[in-house]
C-alpha cells in the first residue's frame, strides 16, 4: 500500500489545481463569478500527448460501453439522447456514443485536448468539423450534426445551451474542481439540462489522504450538499466500483443522480 506521502505526490502530479478568475460584481450576463482557466492544463495536456504519464485518463473502450449502458438504463430510453460531457478532456466517451447515435456536446478549455478528440471522429478533421468564435471560445460542429465541442469555460452561461440535455456524463470532473468551485459547476449544469435528466458521475475513493485533493475523495454526501448537486438533484443510486484503477488505495466509483427538487 503507498504511503500517505506517496499518494499525495501521485495526485499532485495527477492533476493541476483549477485556477480560478474572479470577476467584481458578481454574476455577469454570461459569466460566473467564478470561472475556469488554463492553469497548468495545457502543460498537462501537451505532456500527456507527447508520452508522458496518462494521469486520469482511461482509454478502455469497455469502460466507456459500461458508462454508457448505466445511462440507458437510468433513462430507460430506447431512443438517442442529447449528452453533456462536461470538462471532457479527450475522453473517448464522446466518440462512443456519438458512435451509437447519441447526440453529444463536449466542452473543455484546453484545445489540445479538444484537437484530439476530434481526431476519434476519423482523418478528416479539416472537412468533418467546422469552426465558429464563441464569447471566450470557439464552437466546433462535426457535419453530422450530432457533435459538438466548446472549447471554453465550463461556467461560462450559454443560453442556447439551456434546457437542452437529456444526460450529463461526467467522470472525475465534480472531484477535479477545487471545493469552493462545485456550486457554480451544479449550477451551470442544472441550467443546462432538461427536468428529470439524469447525471452520470464517476468519482474517486480514496483509503488515505482524502483531504488532499484534486482529485478529492467524493462520497454520496459530498455530491448532495446543497452547495453541489443537492440543491436541483435527487441521488438515485450508488453503481458501486464502475471498474479497476492502476492507483493503489483509489477505486473508481458511479453515482446517478436525477434532476428534480429533493422533498
Amino acid at each position: 500500500m503507498k504511503s500517505v506521502a506517496a499518494l499525495q505526490l501521485l495526485l499532485f502530479v495527477t492533476y493541476p489545481q483549477t485556477t480560478q478568475s474572479f470577476t467584481s460584481g458578481g454574476l455577469s450576463n454570461n459569466r460566473h463569478s467564478k470561472s475556469i482557466k488554463m492553469g497548468g492544463w495545457s502543460e498537462t495536456w501537451n505532456d500527456i500527448l507527447s508520452g508522458g504519464s496518462k494521469r486520469w485518463k482511461v482509454d478502455d473502450v469497455e469502460a466507456k460501453q459500461k458508462a454508457l449502458t448505466h445511462i440507458t438504463d437510468a433513462t430507460s430510453s430506447d431512443t438517442p439522447l442529447r449528452i453533456l460531457c462536461p470538462l471532457a478532456g479527450d475522453d473517448p466517451f464522446v466518440h462512443y456514443a456519438w458512435s451509437q447515435g447519441h447526440d453529444v456536446t463536449a466542452i473543455d478549455i484546453v484545445p489540445e485536448a479538444l484537437k484530439e478528440m476530434r481526431c476519434q471522429f476519423g482523418e478528416n478533421n479539416q472537412e468533418d468539423w467546422s469552426s465558429a468564435p464563441d464569447s471566450g471560445g470557439i464552437v466546433w460542429k462535426h457535419k453530422s450534426g450530432r457533435a459538438t465541442l466548446y472549447e471554453g469555460d465550463m461556467l461560462m452561461k450559454r443560453s442556447e445551451l439551456q434546457n437542452s440535455f437529456d444526460v450529463v456524463y461526467d467522470k472525475d470532473s465534480f472531484g477535479a474542481l477545487n471545493l469552493d468551485m462545485r456550486r457554480a459547476y451544479c449550477q451551470r449544469l442544472s441550467e443546462f439540462m432538461k427536468s428529470n435528466g439524469v447525471v452520470y458521475v464517476e468519482v474517486k475513493n480514496k483509503e488515505s489522504g482524502r483531504e488532499f485533493g484534486p482529485p478529492y475523495h467524493v462520497e454520496k454526501d459530498d455530491l448532495m450538499e446543497e452547495t453541489s448537486f443537492g440543491g436541483a438533484f435527487e441521488y438515485v443510486k450508488s453503481l458501486g466500483e464502475v471498474y479497476t484503477l492502476n492507483m493503489g488505495g483509489i477505486k473508481q466509483m458511479g453515482h446517478i443522480l436525477r434532476k428534480g427538487l429533493r422533498k
